[in-house]
């Protein structure tokens, strides 16, 4: 009876064990079958993750913002409003519609139909103009720094037309296109206003319609519309660059002390392009006319509001001339040397520079390489009269309180200073 109990006793525990292991093993394989359909499900997910990015990322470079009429920053405006605002002509939306300059509306349309009555190619009627800059409408827009929402389809368009025509017209004109009744070439001071104002910042048209408008309008033998956008601005000169860390406030490139000698560059070299070598600074001539404050304002304006505002060549150039000029004397110097010739008083001429840079941004002064040669030039010939009086008082005068073996090592100095200067300066 023992010897039953005892052995159901095994079976029914070998029972058990073999059912827990069964168990176990189950458990096991349902747990792994679990992780493999987690782990199928996480990859799921990040393969799912990865089409929803690939979606979004863009198959052809994103153009960069076409942003490029802006208002003036109001901190410049308040130095010289005049300066910014039109005065004869109104160009694109920001002045449009203002009071004192609607009499040239009646012009600019009287402009768009003689344009039209001369029918230089098939493609100019009014119809062709029209399509085309509808058809760039969204883009021209956006071009503009500030909503246009005031202005509908209709009267966007209409502006973009006459306006471009306009300037075409204006550009072109030429003995064989002007009107005896012409109220911008035949009125004394209309031509010069109009011209100062179509150099404004807040008066422009994107480039897109006046190379549309102008290659719809083209005839054979025309010159090019960069010659004829040059022809515009001709007469504004273009400046250079100054130190804004400056060290010696008191001092500036005309003091005497410095020894820099001035010369006005060979003709035809680039307005900017301003070297120092050996002591002789050549800068190209620049000449000042009543609107040159206006056409430098607004171009330092649109340095300051462009993407790329740390390249501000214009800017740098004033602040330049502003170090360069400080008094009348300072001027006289520049004009006898022919590298100004202004059409103001002097008094306003030093006026001009030292005001042009007011409330600007500071900026990676495009010139700092110059001001380090003018200044290495400077620490050299100062040097070389330091040593050349140390040598004249102490090593050639016995009686000095300073010993020779003193006087020697100061020379000494003097002397590795002015070599190093003096590999500075041929290595500019």
């Amino acid at each position: 009876m023992t010897d039953s109990t005892d052995e159901s006793n095994a079976t029914g525990d070998h029972l058990v064990i073999q059912v827990r292991e069964e168990g176990e093993r189950s458990e096991r394989e349902i747990s792994h079958v679990g992780y493999q359909i987690l782990g199928e499900n996480e990859e799921n997910e990040d393969e799912s993750f990865a089409s929803l990015i690939k979606k979004e990322l863009p198959e052809v470079l994103p153009e960069l913002n076409p942003t490029c009429i802006f208002r003036v920053p109001k901190k410049l405006v308040r130095d010289n409003e005049n300066a910014y605002v039109p005065q004869m002509v109104s160009i694109g939306p920001y002045h449009h519609g203002r009071k004192n300059l609607q009499a040239m509306e009646q012009v600019k349309r009287w402009y768009l139909q003689r344009l039209l009555d001369r029918k230089p190619t098939p493609d100019t009627s009014l119809v062709k103009l029209v399509k085309e800059i509808r058809s760039r409408e969204e883009f021209l827009r956006s071009c503009y720094d500030e909503k246009l929402d005031h202005l509908n389809s209709y009267e966007f368009v209409k502006m973009m037309v006459v306006d471009g025509c306009f300037i075409i017209q204006f550009l072109r004109m030429d003995d064989k296109f002007k009107y005896l009744d012409d109220p911008v070439f035949s009125v004394p001071g209309v031509y010069s206003a109009v011209k100062k104002d179509l150099l404004l910042l807040e008066n422009q048209l994107p480039w897109k319609v006046v190379d549309c408008l102008f290659n719809l309008t083209a005839e054979p033998g025309d010159p090019s519309l960069h010659k004829f956008n040059v022809s515009l601005s001709s007469g504004a000169c273009i400046l250079i660059k100054p130190d804004t860390t400056e060290r010696r406030e008191a001092r500036h490139f005309l003091d005497q002390e410095i020894g820099v000698k001035f010369q006005c560059a060979p003709f035809g070299k680039a307005q900017l392009d301003i070297t120092f070598r050996n002591g002789v600074m050549e800068i190209p001539r620049m000449i000042i006319e009543v609107n040159t404050e206006t056409v430098l304002r607004n171009l330092i304006a649109y340095e300051q509001c462009s993407v790329r505002h740390h390249e501000c060549h214009i800017l740098s150039y004033a602040m330049l001339f502003n170090h360069l000029i400080k008094s009348p004397k300072d001027l006289d110097s520049l004009v006898q040397k022919h590298i100004i010739i202004t059409e103001l008083s002097k008094e306003e001429t030093v006026s001009l520079f030292n005001r042009l840079c007011n409330d600007t941004e500071r900026i990676s002064f495009s010139y700092s390489e110059l001001a380090l040669f003018v200044d290495v030039y400077y620490r050299h010939r100062w040097l070389r009269r330091s040593l050349a009086g140390f040598k004249k008082d102490y090593l050639y005068n016995p009686s000095s309180v300073w010993s020779i073996s003193n006087a020697v090592i100061i020379v000494l100095i003097l002397t590795v200073m002015q070599t190093v200067y003096s590999v500075l300066a041929y290595y500019k």
